[in-house]
C-alpha cells in the first residue's frame, strides 16, 4: 500500500509540474514581444524545463494536436507522469537494495558473520 501511495504521490507532483510549466510558458510567451530578436534567458529556461518534464512522452509536440482535442490533452500528460513515477520508484527500490547489500557487506567485514 505504501508503494502505491508513493507512486501516486510522484504522479500527482509530476502532473502538477507539467501543468505548471506549460501554463507558465504560455503566459510568458503571450505577454512577451511578438517577434523578439532573440529569446530571453527566462524563455530558454522554460523551454528546457518543458523538454525535461515532458520526456519521454513529448505530450504537446510528438503527435498532432487533433488526436487529443480539448481536455483530452491531459491523457498523454498523465501517461507521461505515470512513466516518470514508475521510473523513479524503480530507482528508489534499487537504492534500497544497494544500501541493504552494502550494510550486509560492512557487517560481514566487521564481525566475520553474515547478518540478515
Amino acid at each position: 500500500m505504501k508503494n502505491l501511495a508513493l507512486i501516486l504521490l510522484i504522479v500527482f507532483v509530476h502532473f502538477g509540474l507539467s501543468l505548471l510549466i506549460v501554463t507558465t510558458s504560455m503566459s510568458v510567451l503571450s505577454s512577451a514581444d511578438p517577434v523578439p530578436a532573440e529569446p530571453t534567458a527566462g524563455v530558454r529556461i522554460l523551454v528546457e524545463a518543458t523538454r525535461i518534464i515532458h520526456f519521454p512522452v513529448i505530450s504537446l509536440a510528438l503527435y498532432p494536436r487533433h488526436w487529443f482535442p480539448g481536455n483530452l490533452i491531459y491523457v498523454p500528460m498523465a501517461v507521461n507522469s505515470f512513466l516518470w513515477a514508475i521510473g523513479l520508484y524503480i530507482l528508489i527500490w534499487l537504492g534500497k537494495i544497494i544500501r541493504k547489500f552494502r550494510t550486509q557487506r560492512k557487517n560481514f567485514r566487521v564481525t566475520g558473520k553474515r547478518k540478515d
